[in-house]
């Protein structure tokens, strides 16, 4: 599905490995690779030059404080340029990644607030600001990610209530190179090396880091994002969600370089869920994605939105590769699979 990008077999595991814990040694990932450590260092000073390889953590933004979590779609009936639209939203607390579409629609945003009132305001200036483009909006709730992760952005940090200052300093360093290591963190913060691996290890234990992992910015192929809402019947629960789940599961390939569904996520709102798709050509990433899920909602009236992801102007793009079956989150109660 997502093709091999011209790695090697030791350059996928090592990919694999990266994005389990990015923080694992050179040793190990040898070890893995079935090579030297001057040998992985080589290919993974390659990986990171060939993919853009951002090393970065997966975080419980909940367990943050950071309760209000959308999905927002935009159409533009008149649209802006990148510039502006990367201007607009740089500076913006709220709006934790911006992407770029093209199809359906124009803007993709993963926004997150501490309190309801808080989002609701920062939607409605949002509207209120783009006017003059005249914007649609479909926002959506973020209920749960089955498959992926927000990435975290910087500016969300500062505004957290759950952590004190030297945790929060902690979590922009590892948020821009989860590989950064516990001195040179040390150094940057003036606080004991000691201190800053129990405060790391604490971080962890609670859940707010979740995962040291990575996020590819530049692997050659076709993202796309869709968007799908649909009526209920009785076979939704029995076997809709089922094939759902195995889907969202399976890979095309016995060791891929990035997941075909790389995020899938349940929400709540003008859509049930959507997904990101990652192919060698769009064909295959819209098959794998919107075309299949067109045709197992095919009696249940599905409504699929779905465009290219073109280029994030805020934020990562969160591709990876985890094992979907290990790492699969289910969201409704399992007696249903």
């Amino acid at each position: 599905m997502s093709g091999d990008l011209g790695l090697t077999s030791r350059e996928k595991l090592m990919l694999k490995e990266l994005s389990i814990n990015s923080r694992t040694s050179l040793s190990r990932l040898a070890n893995i690779a079935g090579c030297s450590p001057s040998k992985a260092n080589r290919l993974l000073n390659r990986l990171i030059e060939r993919l853009d390889i951002r090393f970065t953590i997966e975080v419980d933004i909940n367990k943050l404080g950071w309760e209000e979590k959308h999905a927002i779609l935009i159409k533009f009936g008149k649209k802006p340029d990148e510039a502006f639209i990367r201007e607009f939203f740089k500076d913006d607390p709220y709006a934790q990644d911006v992407y770029i579409l093209k199809g359906d629609y124009d803007i993709l945003i993963f926004a997150a607030a501490d309190t309801s009132n808080n989002y609701i305001r920062w939607e409605t200036e949002l509207a209120v600001n783009l006017s003059e483009y005249l914007p649609e909006l479909r926002p959506s709730s973020y209920i749960q990610a089955n498959l992926g992760y927000m990435p975290l952005n910087d500016s969300v940090v500062n505004f957290i209530d759950r952590a004190d200052k030297k945790d929060k300093l902690i979590l922009q360093l590892l948020n821009k190179d989860s590989r950064i290591s516990y001195r040179n963190m040390s150094k940057q913060l003036g606080i004991n090396e000691d201190t800053v691996r129990y405060r790391v290890f604490r971080l962890a234990k609670k859940g707010i880091i979740q995962r040291f992992t990575i996020a590819v910015q530049g692997a050659e192929g076709f993202l796309t994002v869709f968007f799908a809402r649909y009526r209920f019947d009785k076979r939704t629960l029995s076997d809709i969600f089922p094939a759902i789940r195995r889907h969202d599961m399976a890979e095309m390939e016995e060791l891929p370089t990035i997941n075909a569904t790389p995020m899938m996520v349940v929400l709540s709102g003008s859509y049930r869920f959507f997904a990101f798709t990652f192919g060698k050509t769009k064909k295959n990433s819209q098959r794998f994605g919107a075309k299949w899920y067109s045709n197992i909602l095919r009696n249940n009236n599905p409504k699929i939105a779905k465009a290219v992801l073109v280029k994030a102007v805020k934020g990562l793009v969160p591709l990876r590769n985890l094992d979907p079956k290990q790492y699969y989150k289910y969201a409704w109660n399992t007696k249903w699979a």
